[in-house]
C-alpha cells in the first residue's frame, strides 16, 4: 500500500522553486466560421450554437443554430477530415469535445500523430484505440500490420453527450540542415478531464491514417471526420515557434549561519564559492542555517515580456539587471508569487539570494523561464529537484481491488470555498468509480474516477486524519438530500436542528457494499449506492413514513437541462442525473432538480 514518489510529496515540503508558469497564453481559435480550416468541399463539418447527444442512439448528435461549436455530422457521401490552414511545430493545445454514443474520431498533431477520441465510457482496460490513446503505427508486409501505440494510463472518458476537456503538450521532430531527423516527435503530456494519461512519450513515426508518412518540422492540425459524430469548442493553441532561452554557468557564494536578512551576510566572506554548469542546491552542505547567492546571465532570443513564478520556503530576493523584481522577507511555506518581467534580447544579469534559518522544512532550488514564443525551459541540475536531508516520507496509497471503505476527514471543494467533513466514509470500487458519503447530512459529497485514496495526510507521522481522492473530483456538495418543500430554494449546507436528523450508521452486505441508515423529518431512510455496468452510480432510497411536506432535492446547480427520457444535463453538460418523475425549479441563483418523496426512490449519477 506504500509507494515512494517524490513528485506526489513535493508540495508537502518547503522549497524555493523559480519557474515560469502562466505567461504563454494559448490563442483561441474562432468557431464563428470555418476559416481556420482548409476548404474540402464537404458539408459534414459545420458551425452550431449548441449540440447534444442521445445516450441510446448510436452516432447521433443534434444541433441548434448559432456559433461557437464545431460539429461533424458524417453522412455516407460526406465523411471528410478537417485540416488547419496554419502549420505548427512545438505546441500546446487544449479543447473541449463531445462524443456521440459509439462514435469515433481523432485529433492529429501535425496531421501525423493521432490522439484517439472515442466513446470509451465504462471501458475497464483501455487500449490504444480508446479515448486518449496514442494510436498505433502501421506497416504493409504485404497486408496492413499495426504496431507500437500507447494506451492511456486510465480510462478518464465521460458519458456520451457530456463536454470533456483535453490538453496536449507536443514537441515536434527535429531535423539537421540536410533534413535528416535527429530527434523524434514527443508527447510531453496528455490530460483528459484532469487525468494525466501520458508523459514523455516518444513517437517513432506517424500513426495510422496520417496525411503523409513523411515527418516534418511543422504540420497542420487534422481532425478525423470520416467515422462518427463529434463536436468541439474552446480550441486554444500556443505555438512555440521561437528559439529557447539559455543560461550561462552559475557562480555561487555560500554563507553558514542563522541569518534574518541579507544584511546579516551580504558583506561577510563566503564560506564556500565556485561555479556550476547548471543551477543546483548542493552548493550548500547544510539543510538549514545557511544563505546562498547565485549569479548568472540569462540569454533570451527575443525582447518582450516574460513571466516568472516563485514558490518559496524561507526567504529570497530576485534581481534582474540590477533591479529587485521579487522578494519575500516573511518566513513562509510555499508562498507563491508571479512576476512579469520585460527583458531585452540577449543577456540579462540574474541574481538569486536565498536564506534559510530553521529546520522545519527542507530546501530545494530550481530555475526556468518561458517566453512569448518558446516553451518553459528548466536550467537546474537534475539533482537540484531532490530535497536535502532525509528526503520525503513514503506515500501511503490505498487501492480498491475490491469494495473498500475508509472513515476519514475529507476536505470538500465547492466553488471557491472548502469544507471539512469530520464524519464521512470513502467508498471505493474495483470499477474505479468512488464516492465520499457525508454521514452528518446523508449526502454523496463527491465522486471521482480512477484510483482510490491518498491516505498520506491521515497516516504519515502524526497525520491530520484526512484522506484525498486520487483522481479529479466532481463535487456534489454536502447539503441534506431530504428537505422541507418550503425550504427547497435555500442553500442549506448543514442539517437544521428541526430536521431531527439521526444517523443510524451503515451495514455491509456479503459483497462488502454499504447501505447507510438515518432518520430525518420523522422518516426512516435506507440509502443504497451501487455501481452499475461499471459506468455510473445508482442510488436507491427506501423511506418509511415519508413526510408529506418534504421533498428530495437531488441537485442544486447553475443550470439544469432536460434531455428527454428522464435524463438531465447538469451545469453545461458536465454530468447527468437520470431521475424519473423529477422536476426543475428555477431560483434566483440557479436551478434545483426535485423529486417527490415516496417509499422507494431511485435515480442515477452518470459522468
Amino acid at each position: 500500500m506504500k509507494q515512494k514518489t517524490f513528485l506526489s510529496r513535493l508540495l508537502g515540503f518547503g522549497c524555493l522553486f523559480i519557474q515560469v508558469g502562466l505567461f504563454a497564453q494559448k490563442e483561441p481559435v474562432s468557431f464563428q466560421d470555418l476559416s481556420f480550416w482548409k476548404a474540402n468541399g464537404k458539408n459534414n463539418w459545420q458551425i452550431a450554437g449548441q449540440v447534444s447527444a442521445d445516450l441510446n442512439k448510436k452516432e447521433h448528435m443534434a444541433i441548434q443554430p448559432g456559433q461557437g461549436v464545431l460539429v461533424n455530422l458524417p453522412e455516407p457521401q460526406n465523411r471528410a477530415n478537417l485540416i488547419s490552414v496554419k502549420e505548427y511545430g512545438d505546441m500546446d493545445v487544449e479543447f473541449d469535445f463531445m462524443m456521440a454514443s459509439h462514435s469515433n474520431s481523432g485529433f492529429y498533431l501535425q496531421g501525423r500523430y493521432e490522439v484517439q477520441l472515442m466513446d470509451s465510457w465504462g471501458v475497464q482496460n483501455p487500449s490504444t484505440g480508446d479515448c486518449g490513446g496514442i494510436y498505433k503505427r502501421r506497416k504493409f508486409i504485404p497486408q496492413e500490420y499495426l504496431y507500437e501505440g500507447h494506451a492511456p494510463r486510465v480510462n478518464a472518458c465521460l458519458a456520451p453527450g457530456l463536454w470533456q476537456h483535453m490538453e496536449i503538450s507536443f514537441q515536434a521532430p527535429k531535423f539537421d540542415a540536410q533534413g535528416n531527423k535527429i530527434s523524434s516527435a514527443k508527447v510531453l503530456f496528455i490530460k483528459l478531464n484532469g487525468f494525466i494519461l501520458h508523459e514523455n512519450v516518444e513517437l517513432s513515426g506517424p500513426t495510422g491514417g496520417p496525411i503523409s508518412e513523411k515527418e516534418v518540422a511543422r504540420g497542420p492540425i487534422m481532425i478525423q471526420g470520416d467515422h462518427g459524430a463529434v463536436a468541439f469548442k474552446n480550441l486554444k493553441i500556443k505555438d512555440f515557434d521561437g528559439q529557447a532561452a539559455s543560461l550561462s554557468p552559475v557562480n555561487y557564494q555560500v554563507f553558514y549561519g542563522k541569518f534574518k536578512s541579507p544584511k546579516d551576510f551580504i558583506n561577510k566572506k563566503p564560506n564556500a564559492s565556485g561555479s556550476q554548469a547548471q543551477l543546483a542546491w548542493n552548493a550548500s552542505k547544510n539543510n538549514d542555517e545557511f544563505a546562498a547567492i547565485y549569479t548568472t546571465n540569462l540569454n533570451v532570443p527575443k525582447a518582450g515580456k516574460h513571466n516568472i513564478e516563485l514558490i518559496s520556503a524561507g526567504n529570497y530576493t530576485l534581481h534582474v539587471n540590477g533591479q529587485m523584481i521579487a522578494s519575500d522577507t516573511l518566513y513562509s511555506n510555499r508562498r507563491k508569487k508571479n512576476v512579469e518581467v520585460d527583458l531585452p534580447a540577449g543577456n540579462s544579469a540574474v541574481k538569486i539570494t536565498y536564506y534559510k534559518a530553521d529546520a522545519d522544512m527542507s530546501p530545494m532550488l530550481g530555475f526556468g523561464i518561458e517566453g512569448p514564443n518558446f516553451r518553459m525551459v528548466n536550467f537546474q541540475h537534475p539533482s537540484s529537484t531532490l530535497i536535502l536531508g532525509n528526503g520525503p516520507s513514503d506515500i501511503i496509497l490505498m487501492d480498491a481491488a475490491k469494495p473498500t471503505l475508509l472513515r476519514s476527514f475529507v476536505d470538500i471543494q465547492k466553488n471557491d470555498s472548502r469544507k471539512r467533513l469530520v464524519h464521512s466514509v470513502n467508498v471505493g470500487n474495483p470499477a474505479h468509480l468512488h464516492y465520499t458519503y457525508d454521514l452528518d447530512n446523508g449526502a454523496i459529497a463527491q465522486i471521482w474516477k480512477g484510483d482510490f485514496l491518498d491516505t498520506t495526510p491521515m497516516w504519515d507521522n502524526r497525520g491530520d486524519g484526512s484522506s484525498r481522492p486520487r483522481g479529479p473530483v466532481l463535487s456534489l456538495g454536502s447539503s441534506p438530500l431530504i428537505v422541507k418543500t418550503t425550504d427547497l430554494e435555500k442553500a442549506i449546507e448543514s442539517m437544521p436542528e428541526t430536521a431531527g436528523f439521526k444517523i443510524g450508521g451503515y451495514e455491509v452486505n456479503e459483497q462488502e457494499l454499504p447501505t447507510f441508515e438515518y432518520e430525518i423529518w420523522g422518516s426512516l431512510v435506507r440509502d443504497e449506492i451501487r455501481v452499475m455496468e461499471n459506468k455510473y452510480l445508482q442510488r436507491t432510497l427506501s423511506i418509511k413514513k415519508p413526510s408529506s411536506d418534504a421533498s428530495l432535492k437531488v441537485v442544486s446547480a447553475k443550470s439544469i437541462q432536460a434531455m428527454g427520457n428522464d435524463l438531465y444535463a447538469i451545469d453545461g453538460q458536465s454530468y447527468y442525473i437520470q431521475a424519473p418523475q423529477a422536476s426543475i425549479r428555477t431560483t434566483a441563483t440557479g436551478q434545483i432538480l426535485v423529486l417527490p418523496l415516496a417509499e422507494k426512490i431511485t435515480y442515477s449519477i452518470l459522468w
